[in-house]
């Protein structure tokens, strides 16, 4: 490294050492001071953001390619990137049609216990946006009331269900619109800037509720299928605000979950994941008749790495809203962007010698990431580093936020960790 010092430094709330004068031998990791003498002070871990620590490791390495001068001892340092839970916006559609009193009634009774209850516990920050009519009567055999919805406390402002009006509330918001069996793309698009006409809950639209920077989750539930292509919708959707749901239609940001006349796994409440194929097949149970396996919605889901369950096990729909509940948690704790404090006074910070250190849940040997140059440049399995700050790229993000007992660290190498675009 020559006379001139480089240190590499990054976390949060907190400083790692890369290279400096070597310790006296046995001296602990934890207590080496940015001079690289022994100090006196061990790292409190409890005050690191996510609990995560900082290790230096001696790799015995003098100097970036092994000439050392000054005697000075080149070292790869580590700390633990923070784990968050990014807030959620969980937009629901229920289809309204004749077909669905069953199915909706099911929704009624698990929407408190088997899906608000478990986000609140999670800790996560969420919403619950519905668009589906509100229902004000009392649950009949037949007729509007039998085919609408209504949501009361503790997810919504309502004490008990059947009220005149949905009443919002912290964590749940309604936009009163009935949702025909084939419409609901159709309908997500006319109400994201449209006045609530029912109620008068928002002048601009289901938009109103929505929170810049919150992950986008869909949860649709029909027998039927989508009559507007998924691509249009797509294009459509993503034109109304980029920023909240993706670049364009090719590069959506949204996971998008559907419970659809799908036939059922085995046990039957198992979901299809995104790399399983487009089923033809209908589900068949509970009394049920389902027009057809929903595969738009099918589609989209595949494209957006959400879930399918089958519509007729609504008797099981605990499991189904539980294990959704649970996906929407698991994909919101891992932030993909991490800050770099600056250097203490007289240091220097050498970018090019930062990496990221990913290890799988249940690993014990760690990936690690490359540093892509630009965002332009990104690839799997790597990141980048613009304005003081590491970004995880897209497919590096995907992949390590599917895993919720991931472990991310930022490491502080010696050598540059520049790649080659591919």
């Amino acid at each position: 490294m020559g006379t001139r010092r480089l240190l590499t430094c990054a976390g949060l709330t907190f400083l790692a050492f890369g290279c400096g004068t070597s310790a006296p031998a046995g001296t602990p990791a934890s207590r080496v001071t940015p001079d690289g003498s022994a100090g006196s002070a061990a790292i409190d871990p409890s005050n690191v953001a996510g609990g995560g620590g900082i290790t230096a490791i001696n790799t015995g390495v003098s100097g970036a390619n092994g000439n050392n001068p000054d005697g000075n001892t080149c070292a790869t340092t580590s700390a633990g990137a923070t784990l968050i839970k990014q807030p959620v916006d969980i937009i629901l559609v229920l289809d309204n049609s004749g077909s669905m009193a069953d199915e909706l009634e099911a929704v009624e009774q698990n929407i408190n216990v088997n899906f608000a209850n478990i986000l609140q516990k999670s800790g996560v920050d969420y919403r619950v946006i519905l668009i589906s009519r509100h229902r004000k009567d009392v649950r009949a055999a037949s007729g509007e009331s039998s085919t609408s919805v209504c949501v009361s406390a503790p997810l919504s402002g309502l004490p008990t269900c059947p009220a005149p009006k949905p009443v919002n509330s912290d964590h749940f918001y309604q936009y009163s619109i009935k949702i025909e069996s084939t419409d609901s793309f159709d309908q997500i698009l006319a109400t994201y800037a449209a006045r609530d006409q029912k109620f008068d809950l928002t002048e601009i639209g289901w938009s109103e509720w929505l929170r810049p920077g919150a992950k986008k989750v869909f949860l649709e539930m029909t027998d039927d299928n989508a009559t507007l292509a998924v691509d249009t919708f797509l294009q459509k959707l993503t034109a109304l605000n980029p920023g909240q749901f993706g670049a364009d239609a090719q590069h959506p940001s949204f996971v998008f979950h559907s419970i659809i006349g799908i036939q059922q796994k085995a046990p039957a409440t198992m979901p299809y994941q995104p790399n399983e194929p487009i089923q033809l097949a209908t589900c068949t149970g509970g009394g049920d008749t389902v027009a057809n396996a929903g595969l738009s919605y099918q589609d989209l889901s595949k494209r957006t790495g959400g879930l399918r369950f089958p519509i007729c096990e609504f008797a099981a729909y605990d499991t189904v809203f539980s294990t959704i509940a649970n996906d929407v948690v698991v994909k919101a704790q891992l932030a993909c962007d991490f800050d770099i404090p600056p250097p203490p006074d007289g240091q220097e910070l050498d970018l090019t010698k930062v990496a990221v250190a990913y290890t799988k849940g249940g690993a014990t040997m760690p990936t690690q990431f490359g540093q892509a140059p630009s965002a332009a440049a990104c690839q799997p399995d790597a990141f980048y580093i613009q304005n003081n700050h590491i970004y995880l790229c897209p497919d590096t993000c995907t992949t390590v936020k599917a895993d919720g007992a991931a472990q991310v660290n930022v490491l502080f190498t010696c050598a540059s960790t520049i790649i080659v675009p591919k």
